[in-house]
């Protein structure tokens, strides 16, 4: 039970952070100084990176479980 609690934790961080960068990357969409797209590709792409990450993360099986035959 807890490894499902711990799952569905890490998914609402990687949708999170997924959500987050896109919005900054929304928001720096609207502007056209320079600076916002540094801020678009810096942390806008950190963002999204970081999510992907957490995500695919997640998937592992937690333990280090192995299938034996």
């Amino acid at each position: 039970m807890t490894a499902r609690v711990n799952l569905e934790k890490r998914l609402r961080w990687a949708g999170m952070l997924v959500v987050a960068g896109l919005l900054v990357e929304g928001i720096c969409l609207l502007s056209a100084r320079s600076i916002a797209f540094i801020v678009l590709v810096v942390v806008g792409g950190f963002l999204c990176a970081a999510g992907i990450v957490v995500y695919l993360y997640s998937l592992l099986p937690a333990g280090g479980t192995t299938h034996e035959r």
